[in-house]
């Protein structure tokens, strides 16, 4: 059996930028154990799968992701670069900009498909956020990021789980210096992932190197086999949450974020993220930016 690719490019309007995708564009006849050995295979931060809808509709798929180690329930990037492949190939019922709907394992999303100054672009709505507790020990999160506790302490913000999708673990430190210094250390953030239940840490300094951003950011997952991510649009809605409840942003109506990312890696981002304000809370928090097809190919299967 023979099966096509994709190499997507999430979160960047520039090849080799962004958070990278491979996407199967059909993957109605493979097993669970055969889609968990490709994304072992290609080796990158997310692996997609384009399934059918368990309930048919127009502009309606169902959506398989996968990290190289699990299977997991949501993933901001791999929705986005999944709606741009099927309006690229053509194999949306709307040729105009519209609303595409994904089942996935944690729920049904809703990506809205815009023509942005000739370039589409694509937003995703996540959850309402739900914040699952402050995490009190700074100095196993600063030991696990090879940083002195005094690069988180000084900023007078908490770590703190959110999600809007997916547990998110968030981290404040004090400037881009730091965000350059950090070195991530897996024993420290295993001791981390054995008090959480999961090891990851989204951190963030609102010093940026672009004028118009707002937070500069840096995502490491390594207990789902990626030590690095460099565009995180399910960590970036929690962000929103997390920088609304602590008053980081100048409240109104509908905020609007710019999240710069992968920069040390050499792989920029740029992720947008708005969101409704309802009682100084985050609602309706949608994630996205434009994506970019790199390449193709096809693998052989036995």
């Amino acid at each position: 059996m023979e099966l096509d690719f994709l190499f997507i490019d999430v979160f960047t309007d520039a090849p080799f930028g962004g958070s990278r995708l491979n996407l199967f564009p059909d993957g109605t006849a493979l097993s669970t154990d055969m889609m968990q050995k490709l994304a072992m295979e290609m080796a990158v931060g997310e692996t997609a799968f384009i399934v059918p809808a368990r309930r048919q509709a127009v502009d309606r798929c169902g959506l398989r992701v996968f990290t190289p180690a699990a299977e997991i329930p949501f993933g901001g990037h791999s929705v986005l670069g999944a709606t741009y492949a099927l309006d690229r190939l053509g194999r949306r019922e709307g040729k105009t900009p519209g609303v595409f709907r994904w089942e996935l394992e944690a729920g049904e999303y809703d990506v809205t498909i815009n023509d942005d100054s000739g370039m589409r672009s694509f937003s995703l709505v996540q959850d309402t956020p739900v914040f699952m507790g402050q995490y009190f020990h700074r100095g196993k999160v600063a030991a696990a990021l090879g940083l002195d506790e005094d690069a988180i302490a000084i900023t007078g913000l908490p770590c703190e789980v959110i999600s809007t999708g997916l547990p998110i673990h968030v981290v404040p430190v004090d400037s881009l210096e730091t965000m350059h210094r950090i070195s991530l250390r897996r024993r420290e953030a295993d001791a981390i992932a054995r008090d959480l239940g999961f090891g990851d840490l989204f951190v963030f300094t609102c010093e940026t190197e672009a004028p118009d951003a707002t937070v500069h950011c840096r995502m490491f997952a390594p207990h789902f086999g990626i030590p690095e991510d460099a565009a995180s649009g399910a960590a970036t809605g929690a962000l929103v949450a997390y920088l609304l409840k602590h008053r980081l942003v100048k409240p109104a109506p509908r905020v609007r974020i710019v999240s710069e990312q992968g920069l040390e890696m050499g792989r920029p981002s740029r992720i947008i993220a708005e969101a409704d304000v309802v009682d100084g809370q985050a609602r309706s928090i949608a994630v996205g930016g434009h994506c970019v097809a790199v390449g193709s190919g096809t693998i052989t299967l036995p």
